[in-house]
């Protein structure tokens, strides 16, 4: 699996480089161009990308954003969406939230912050060191083999399981048996791996663990819910994407199971 096109979506009219440099780790993943998707479809950074070897053009248009985003990303046959979320109103671009977007992208979305200090270095990368929160159900699984596609900039995963109920000795047995399965996964590929349990309630344990360790990305997979399912099951990724301050890859399910990853 190649990262060969990143479809970069912001709500400045005008985006430095400083955003964006943070990406260019991902060269080492194949990344040969970087498309900026903003209101007037400027940048001045096309000089300073294509100093990397890295191709960079910019678009501007009418209509719904999220509309925007996905014919771009067909038309450019795009591998990643990276988005910047305004922290404060937690929108992004024209009023549209980064919910329908996750949950309409065919392809991974990294949500970015734009109160986070940008990397310009790619000696502390994104991915240097992931939270990989998984509950080991398909889609989690799926998120686990497209990590694994980001060994070579990946220095340490901690996997984190978080647990909302009292689990008896044979529960816990079981959770220690993944544990172990995940990490040696991981260990086999040359990534360092720690595995750790959190107890409470998802989203909130996650971000914890992610300032414990002081992660620099959190890695998650999510479902295509419907809005009613979304509200039975209050999704996970939906919520950790829009209030860490950290960057958050989400993988989904369509678009990506039929790919070799």
């Amino acid at each position: 699996m190649e990262i060969t096109k990143i479809l970069y979506v912001t709500d400045k009219e005008n985006p430095s480089f400083s955003e964006v440099g943070r990406l260019m780790t991902l060269r080492k993943l194949g990344l040969k161009e970087i498309i900026s998707l903003n209101p007037k479809g400027d940048t001045d950074w096309g000089k300073t990308v294509g100093d990397y070897g890295v191709k960079s053009k910019t678009l501007a248009g009418e209509g719904p954003i999220l509309t925007r985003i996905l014919s771009t990303v067909e038309q450019e046959n795009a591998s990643m969406i990276a988005v910047n979320l305004n922290k404060e109103t937690k929108k992004v671009l024209s009023g549209s939230r980064i919910k329908p977007l996750l949950r309409s992208s065919p392809i991974p979305v990294l949500v970015l912050n734009e109160d986070a200090q940008p990397e310009t270095s790619e000696k502390n990368g994104i991915f240097d060191h992931v939270i990989f929160a998984t509950d080991w159900s398909p889609l989690s699984d799926l998120a686990t083999r497209y990590l694994l596609c980001f060994k070579e900039i990946i220095k340490m995963v901690e996997i984190v399981n978080v647990i909302s109920k009292r689990l008896s000795i044979r529960d816990l047995r079981e959770l220690n048996k993944r544990l172990v399965k995940t990490r040696k996964i991981f260990l086999d590929e040359g990534i360092d791996a720690e595995a750790h349990v959190y107890a409470g309630r998802p989203p909130e344990e996650i971000m914890l663990a992610a300032r414990e360790y002081g992660a620099t990305a959190i890695v998650m997979g999510t479902s295509r819910k419907s809005p009613i399912q979304e509200i039975i099951h209050k999704s996970c990724s939906y919520r950790v994407a829009e209030e860490t301050e950290i960057p958050v890859l989400v993988v989904p399910k369509k678009g990506l199971s039929d790919q070799n990853v």
